[in-house]
């Protein structure tokens, strides 16, 4: 996908705010003559560079300058209680105290679900020191995605309070967890397990085979923690940047964290969701 942004400069992307997009190419066809070809078609454009992302290190070319984040893959593959069998013992821990304290589900795939969602995401962007995507970015994944029977907004509630919430993606037989979200006031209820663990079982009952925790940086060791207690698959997403002008691999050395997380966490949520507005589509 092309992107023009006066920010970041023109570039292709395959494809934007996307985790990966495997190339479709058969084995007849060596992908360094769809790298060539590409270079070719779009040298004439002043593009800053292409970018890949792939899960196969050998696309588009040989090369050591690329970036890796973890992907993690359940499959679902046994019944209910032989999944929870095998999860950790600290994420068994943390669904039966949720359990106990009542939590309940609730799905809203609807303008409510996605407004209720935004604001619960403002402050967990906050919380992380980061800007919060466009409230147009969630409601256009609503109209496109949710509304079109690909995708679910899940919500775990307490006495009727949201406390934490996730947005998944459907396809065929896989099923991709996109955003999360939840307020720290409730953290001790563990509603981000609850709406997980109800998750997996409610995909697992509609027939799906695959749950992909989607991806996580290198360094977010919290994170990767808790996707791995749902004995998850780890496997590698990795990141290629190629400069069209100078003919060469670049390094796509992309993260979220940084000396800027301690500026946004100390940022009014109002004023992180301006700068949300204007910069998120620059960063695709």
């Amino acid at each position: 996908m092309f992107v023009q942004s006066w920010l970041t400069g023109k570039k292709l992307v395959s494809i934007p705010f996307s985790d990966f997009c495997q190339p479709l190419i058969s084995d007849s066809c060596p992908s360094e003559d769809i790298m060539n070809e590409l270079i070719n078609q779009f040298s004439v454009l002043n593009i800053k560079y292409i970018e890949f992302r792939s899960t196969d290190k050998t696309y588009p070319c040989r090369t050591k300058l690329f970036r890796t984040d973890q992907r993690h893959l359940l499959r679902l593959d046994k019944d209910e209680p032989s999944l929870l069998k095998s999860f950790s013992d600290n994420t068994k821990r943390n669904i039966k105290k949720a359990t106990r304290e009542n939590v309940k589900l609730k799905i809203l795939n609807d303008d409510q679900g996605i407004k209720l969602f935004y604001n619960m995401n403002c402050e967990t962007r906050k919380k992380h020191g980061l800007p919060p995507q466009p409230f147009i970015f969630f409601n256009q994944i609503l109209h496109c995605v949710i509304e079109k029977g690909y995708g679910d907004i899940l919500f775990a509630e307490k006495d009727g309070i949201p406390i934490s919430s996730a947005i998944y993606f459907k396809f065929g037989k896989k099923l991709l967890y996109k955003f999360g979200a939840s307020y720290s006031k409730y953290f001790e209820l563990r509603g981000n397990h609850f709406v997980m663990w109800e998750a997996i079982k409610k995909y697992l009952n509609e027939g799906f085979e695959e749950f992909d925790f989607g991806r996580t940086e290198i360094g977010h060791d919290g994170l990767r923690r808790f996707k791995i207690g749902w004995n998850t698959e780890e496997l590698s997403i990795f990141t290629t940047r190629y400069n069209i002008k100078k003919k060469s691999f670049i390094p796509a050395s992309i993260s979220t964290q940084g000396f800027h997380n301690k500026i946004f966490s100390n940022t009014p949520e109002i004023l992180l969701r301006t700068i949300g507005n204007i910069l998120y589509k620059h960063i695709g």
